[in-house]
């Protein structure tokens, strides 16, 4: 692969929807800003575009002939891929207001407390997104104990500059606001092709499927495509477990980020920033369908794109909930390396999103011939 940075449309055009999608404030449970703008930017790539209750944001694309009034499974009915990638990220909720104006926080998702102070962060109030910092003891006031510590969470406070609990009322701010981590994405370096933000995971993986939507905005593609930007992934895969009881389909892929290990500090190489999109074998949440792993093997043969293969048992993506769809499907995952995960400087190669991008388009194309069987259909008994 060249380290050549691609410059393509479709690359800017993804490095776009991240660009808009990074910049907003949404842990799990208040994603209405990236839900907002992921209506905004599906509507026009998708047959119909809608939100369910629980904050899921569903655009359908219709393959040619299906007739979504009868049954799916029908004969002669194209095939249904429910794809999903979630748009919560972690963060906190407001837990109480200290009468100096200092905000405490309970933590939305799996946060580590190592890399938490003075981290700046946006308070989202009712109206508006404040400003604010995670204090830490100035070091000129540390003491020989303080610097072999982690402070814990609930010891940890925001600083929005309010000199009382009832001026960061007056701020707007209550309890149980959400609370994220601030960035912008940037390039690392100077034409790495390597890019930094807070929320990579997953507004990455919602970026690629606006990019895939994207393929087939004029030309209708050979499976209907439902794809799903869940909410609450984070604590539990709860918007995907309503989309599959919701959406009936033949097989289901998640788009999600996955922890490379290719940093001095880790010392492997199982999952390389730059080597490819992964496709998933196993994490705690799903062991993939042999059929989606066939599928994807062959689609990335067909191809010629360049793939790695996943087994990390400390993840789980939306693919441990969409399984289990009707009777259950065959499931599987799209990764893409992230380093510094569940981090305000998690970082992605833009040539493993685009590769994801081509990778699901191949998978698409041939979706309609690909045997779902658990055991293929020519293996010997």
């Amino acid at each position: 692969m060249s380290d050549t940075p691609l410059v393509d449309s479709g690359t800017a055009t993804l490095l776009s929807y991240l660009r808009q999608l990074v910049a907003l404030t949404g842990p799990s449970g208040a994603e209405e800003d990236v839900v907002r703008a992921l209506l905004r930017l599906a509507a026009p790539l998708a047959d119909s575009v809608e939100v369910d209750a629980f904050g899921n944001v569903i655009a359908t694309r219709r393959a040619a002939g299906d007739h979504t009034a009868g049954d799916h499974a029908a004969k002669g009915q194209p095939r249904r891929l429910l794809l999903a990638a979630h748009t919560d990220e972690v963060g906190f909720r407001v837990r109480q207001i200290t009468p100096q104006g200092f905000l405490r926080l309970e933590k939305v998702g799996g946060t580590d407390d190592r890399i938490l102070p003075a981290q700046r962060v946006w308070v989202r109030t009712a109206a508006e997104r404040l400003l604010g910092v995670i204090g830490t003891k100035s070091a000129h006031l540390l003491a020989d104990a303080d610097r072999q510590r982690v402070v814990p969470y609930p010891e940890l406070y925001v600083d929005i500059g309010a000199k009382s609990a009832e001026q960061a009322a007056e701020m707007g701010v209550q309890l149980g606001d959400a609370v994220g981590f601030c960035g912008e994405l940037a390039e690392l370096g100077r034409g790495s092709g390597r890019y930094t933000a807070h929320a990579i995971d997953d507004r990455a993986g919602c970026a690629v499927l606006l990019a895939l939507l994207e393929r087939y905005q004029t030309d209708a593609p050979p499976v209907t495509l439902i794809v799903a930007f869940t909410v609450q992934e984070e604590v539990g895969l709860r918007g995907a477990t309503a989309v599959a009881q919701a959406y009936p389909a033949d097989v289901a892929l998640a788009v999600d980020m996955t922890a490379a290990d290719d940093t001095p500090e880790t010392g492997g190489d199982h999952l390389v920033l730059g080597a490819g999109a992964a496709i998933k074998v196993m994490d705690f949440s799903t062991l993939a369908h042999p059929a989606v792993r066939r599928g994807l093997a062959a689609a990335a043969q067909a191809g010629q794109i360049p793939v790695q293969y996943e087994l990390l048992r400390g993840i789980g993506t939306d693919a441990g909930a969409l399984q289990h769809s009707g009777a259950g499907i065959p499931a599987g995952a799209v990764s893409v390396a992230n380093r510094y995960t569940h981090s305000p400087v998690e970082v992605v190669d833009e040539r493993d999103l685009l590769g994801a991008v081509e990778l699901l388009t191949q998978f698409v194309e041939g979706l309609p011939e690909l045997d779902l069987h658990f055991l293929p259909e020519e293996l010997p008994a």
